[in-house]
């Protein structure tokens, strides 16, 4: 259960990090009102996890920045595949969910599909903390 919470956590990150548009990071141009996409419902600790993270971002930036959290994906009707399509076409600012899901789209997420290949956390870290973490 361990490594499937660590998976997540992995996942969140990327996911943040390739979501993040560089462009609003870099210029004070910056929408008020931002998209999140979630797979789960706000009950689970994804879910509960972006609801705190919106009221953060809300706080920390006095209320400039605002993160609508959107649960069960339902700005792609539930369909989880759809999700980078969404935020290519804009429906969608970012999105906390399942490398598998997303690994037809980023093929290096598939490494993330395959936990046993790795036989504990110290393999992990080595490994995103490696050459392949900076690749991907």
């Amino acid at each position: 259960m361990k490594i499937r919470s660590l998976l997540g956590a992995i996942t969140c990150s990327i996911a943040a990090v390739a979501m993040a548009p560089s462009a609003a990071l870099a210029s004070t141009n910056y929408k008020s009102e931002y998209k999140l996409s979630i797979v789960v419902n706000t009950t689970f600790p994804w879910g509960q996890g972006a609801e705190i993270w919106s009221d953060l971002v809300r706080e920390r930036t006095d209320g400039r920045i605002n993160i609508k959290v959107y649960p069960g994906t339902s700005l792609v009707q539930g369909d989880q595949t759809r999700e980078f399509n969404a935020i290519r076409q804009g429906v969608i600012d970012m999105a906390v969910g399942s490398t598998i899901n997303w690994s037809p789209q980023i093929k290096e997420l598939n490494l993330f599909s395959l936990p046993f290949l790795m036989p504990d956390y110290a393999a992990i870290d080595a490994l995103i903390k490696g050459e392949v973490g900076k690749q991907l």
